[in-house]
């Protein structure tokens, strides 16, 4: 948290001034016939309009080629986070964006 708090992104997504800003958001649905849940690490609307749906990630990396580490951490996660969009999706109409973000390391990867 305190690594957060002093970078400029962390405090962006910790900003409690979003609108519709939550952390730990538990949302249920059924999907063909099967109960799904999920746990949403922080979202909230930006100034434009957008839903942020963001995971924090706790993994750190020594070492160069960070962006790589960066790059290939988005892939890994892609499929959670498209999944949490598809519930937020279901629940309303606005652009939605996903981001990981490396408290550690200030980290991020956003699409």
């Amino acid at each position: 948290l305190g690594n957060m708090l002093t970078d400029e992104r962390g405090c962006w997504i910790l900003d409690n001034n979003h609108e519709q800003a939550q952390s730990e958001l538990a949302l249920v649905r059924i999907n063909n016939g099967h109960l799904e849940s999920i746990v949403i690490d922080r979202t909230f609307i930006d100034e434009d309009g957008t839903r942020w749906i963001i995971d924090y990630k706790t993994g750190s990396h020594s070492g160069g080629d960070v962006e790589g580490f960066l790059d290939r951490e988005q892939e890994r996660y892609q499929g959670q986070l498209e999944r949490y969009a598809e519930f937020m999706q279901a629940l309303e109409e606005r652009p939605v964006k996903r981001g990981l973000y490396f408290p550690l390391m200030g980290g991020w990867r956003a699409w």
